[in-house]
Formats: C-alpha cells, structure tokens, sequence
C-alpha cells in the first residue's frame, strides 16, 4: 500500500512518525536531567547546596560532564527529530546525512540517533560516577 506520494509504504512513513515521537520524548527527558545537573551544580558552586549535597557528590568533575554529555544528547536529539521533519521516508533519513543546515555532508542519521543514545548513556555514568567516588557512598553500599 502506498502513501501519498505513492512511493513508499505506509508502514516506512509510521517509522519515521515513531522515531519522531520517540525523540520528542528523549528531549524532554534531556533538558529536564540537564536542568536538575545545573541546578546541583550551581547548588555545589554557591555552597548552597547544604552538607547533604557536597557529601552526597564525590567528584564535581564527572558532574560537570554529566551535564555536558546530556547537552550534547539534547544536541543530537534536535538533529535527529529536525531531519525526520524533512525526510520523505525512514530510509531517506538514516542513510543520508544530515545535520544543521551548514553542515549538511555530516553524518547519516543513523549516526545522529546513535550519537544521541551514546551520549545519554555516558551521561547515566558519569553521574554514577560522580556519587559513587565518594568514601561515604563506597562504605554505605558495602557495609
């Protein structure tokens, strides 16, 4: 069966609707993860953030790239779900490439959703990472 164009099948075009939807929901889960890693870490920088919160995070820095990977996650997500709304069908976009407008030879768009979930799992951790390089946290979970 085809779609409107009369091109490709009306299931190509439902998974190009589906990895929009499914990257609309990631980037509303990035930008509210990088708010709250702001937020901690302007906490800890002002010393506003109370005893509880400097002991609970052992390494400021694997914070600090916590945050910078989420970024780059939400980066990533804008690309994928921006290119799906100009791609005609899901082949189209996971095999050419894409990116902002002056960088389009970039890469394909596989790489793009790739990218993505590869930077929100470093992000996962180095917050991990972040709470757990601490001796308090280390002693309570092996106690």
């Amino acid at each position: 069966m085809a779609n409107n164009d009369g091109n490709k099948p009306d299931s190509d075009d439902k998974r190009l609707e589906r990895l929009y939807d499914y990257t609309k929901f990631h980037i509303g889960i990035y930008l509210s993860a990088a708010t709250g890693l702001a937020t901690l870490i302007g906490s800890l920088a002002n010393e506003k953030g109370g005893d509880f919160l400097i002991a609970l995070i052992g390494s400021p820095t694997f914070l600090g790239l916590a945050l910078l990977f989420m970024v780059l996650a939400g980066a990533c997500g804008g690309v994928v779900a921006t290119s799906l709304t100009e791609s005609t069908t899901f082949e189209a976009f996971w095999k050419s490439p894409q990116g902002p407008s002056w960088w389009r030879s970039g890469p394909a768009g596989g790489h793009w959703v790739a990218a993505e979930h590869f930077f929100f799992w470093i992000s996962l951790g180095c917050l991990l990472v972040a709470i757990l390089w601490n001796a308090r946290t280390i002693g309570w979970l092996f106690r």
